[in-house]
C-alpha cells in the first residue's frame, strides 16, 4: 500500500454500515412492489431507486412511483419501514477504529444513498452513541445531496475538488468492486472489502 496515503475515503453500507438488501427485497414483495433488481440482485429495475439516490425525485415523488407499482395506496410508514430493512447496524467498535484512524488520516464519506435511508441510520446511531454519526469524518458526501453516485467518475473526482485532496494520497475503501475499478480510473489507491474481517484488517494495517 501506498505510504504516502493522507486521506481514507470510506463506503458506508457494506463497509462501515451493515447491509442487507434481500431483506428490503422480501418486504416491499409482501407489499406487492415484486421484481426491483435484476437477475444478478446488484441492480434496480426501476430508474426511480437511482432518481432517488441523486435527488432528482423528492420522498414524495419516490413513494407515488411505489404506491403505482404495487398498485395500492400504501401509507408513507408501510413503503419506509420496508425500504428501511436492508439498513443494519454500525458497530460502536468501527466507529471506535474511525476516530483512531482520524488522528493520522482525513476521513471522507462516500455514500450513494438518500433522505430515507440518512435519516434511519442517523437516528439509530445517535441514539447507540450519544454522538452524531457524520462527526467521524472530516466531510461527508451523500448522492441524494452531492446529485451525483458511484461509479459515476464525477463522484469520485467531487470529493477531491471539494477537499483539495489529491488522489494518488488517498485510499478508497469500498465493498463493490465496480466502484473499486471506477476510483483507481480517477487515480485513487482502492481496498477491496470482501469479508466483515477486512475492515479490521485494513485498519491494523494502517496504523
Amino acid at each position: 500500500m501506498n505510504k504516502e496515503i493522507k486521506n481514507i475515503v470510506f463506503d458506508l453500507g457494506g463497509v462501515i454500515m451493515g447491509l442487507d438488501v434481500p431483506r428490503t427485497i422480501l418486504a416491499f414483495e409482501k407489499l406487492g412492489i415484486t421484481n426491483i433488481v435484476n437477475k444478478t440482485g446488484h441492480h434496480y429495475t426501476n430508474e426511480i431507486f437511482y432518481d432517488f439516490e441523486t435527488g432528482k425525485v423528492s420522498e414524495n415523488e419516490f413513494r407515488s412511483e411505489l404506491r403505482r407499482v404495487a398498485g395500492q395506496d400504501l401509507t408513507n410508514n408501510k413503503i419506509d419501514m420496508a425500504w428501511n430493512e436492508m439498513i443494519l447496524d454500525i458497530p460502536l467498535k468501527k466507529a471506535k477504529v474511525l476516530k483512531q484512524l482520524s488522528d493520522k488520516f482525513n476521513i471522507f464519506l462516500l455514500s450513494n444513498t438518500n433522505s430515507i435511508h440518512k435519516k434511519k441510520f442517523e437516528s439509530e446511531f445517535f441514539d447507540n452513541a450519544d454522538f452524531d454519526f457524520n462527526e467521524l469524518f472530516r466531510k461527508t458526501f451523500y448522492s441524494h445531496i452531492e446529485n451525483v453516485r458511484k461509479p459515476d467518475l464525477e463522484a469520485y473526482q467531487n470529493v477531491l475538488d471539494s477537499s483539495n485532496i489529491i488522489a494518488n494520497e488517498s485510499l478508497f475503501v469500498d465493498d463493490s468492486l465496480e466502484n473499486i475499478k471506477a476510483a483507481a480510473r480517477v487515480g485513487y489507491n482502492t481496498y477491496h472489502i470482501k469479508s466483515i474481517n477486512d475492515f479490521y484488517q485494513l485498519s491494523k494495517n494502517l496504523r
